[in-house]
This record gives structure tokens, C-alpha cells and sequence, in this order.
């Protein structure tokens, strides 16, 4: 189902007033609910603060990136920021996980399972990036679990 932006400009202005930032471009006059469940689950993370959401990606990081305003930091490796970015297809009802990064112990699973946890069971999940995002994705919810897990509504 498709929200029009006025309605999540609502839904994020808590989160604006909690001092995480949800961004989405001008550009963007509507969104499916599954995007706006998946940028919720990843803002109710108490060290995410900056969220992006675009027509086919989301991104959302503890640290933006101080020369880009709106750009929060994915890249794996970096050396302070815990982020993900996943590019999303709608019409294919799949989510591919593109970088993750997470300095702290445990975070990189929380934001997986953030993702994970609110996707339908006719959506499938990919990994379209190099790094151990797989390994943490597997030994944290394990393909066969994921497929039979009851999902639980962010609304």
C-alpha cells in the first residue's frame, strides 16, 4: 500500500523530536508502508540517528557524514559508524542487504534483524555486497528460520 508523503512527514516528525532524522527527498511523493515499517524498525534502534530513505534504497547509520548533510555513513569498515543500507524491489518482493558496517559488538545483528523481522513471507532476502554481511545474516537468522518466523507490525 502506498503513503503519500504528507502522511509519513507526519509519522516521522517523532522521530525528529527524538533527534534521529528521517530523510526523504523532495523528489519522493510516495512510499510503500513496507519501506516506511523498515526505516521505523531501523530509527527505534537506540544508536541509529540518521535514516535516508530514496525510490529503491534505505540507509541508516549512527553517524552521517559531515561533508555530505543526509548521508548516512554504510561503508563497512569505517571506523566509528554502526549503518546498513539495503536497496529494495518492490515489484520482485525482494530486499538486498548492500553494506553494512557496525563497530560495536552485536549492532550489525540488531539492524539485520530490524530488516529482517518486518519483511513479509513472500519477500526474500539477498546479500549483493562483499564483507561477512552473509555470515552475520545466516548465524543470526538462519534462512529456515526466517521462513517459518510470524511476523510482528512496526504500526
Amino acid at each position: 500500500m502506498k503513503i503519500l508523503k504528507k502522511e509519513f512527514g507526519n509519522i516521522f516528525k517523532t522521530y525528529h523530536e527524538r533527534d534521529t532524522q528521517i530523510w526523504v527527498p523532495k523528489g519522493v511523493s510516495e512510499l510503500d508502508d513496507l519501506v516506511i515499517k523498515l526505516a521505523i524498525r531501523l530509527a527505534d534502534l537506540d544508536f541509529i540517528k540518521y535514516v535516508r530513505i530514496c525510490d529503491q534504497y534505505l540507509a541508516a547509520s549512527s553517524e552521517n557524514y559531515p561533508k555530505r548533510q543526509k548521508a548516512p555513513i554504510t561503508d563497512a569498515g569505517h571506523l566509528s559508524a554502526c549503518g546498513i543500507e539495503i536497496i529494495y524491489h518492490l515489484d520482485h518482493r525482494i530486499v538486498d542487504f548492500y553494506s553494512i558496517n557496525s563497530t560495536v559488538k552485536g549492532r550489525g545483528s540488531q539492524m539485520v534483524k530490524a530488516i529482517m523481522g518486518e519483511l513479509p513471507r513472500d519477500w526474500q532476502p539477498s546479500v549483493t555486497m562483499v564483507s561477512n554481511c552473509w555470515l552475520v545474516l545466516e548465524v543470526e537468522m538462519p534462512l529456515s528460520s526466517y521462513k517459518n518466523q510470524s511476523r510482528k507490525s512496526a504500526f
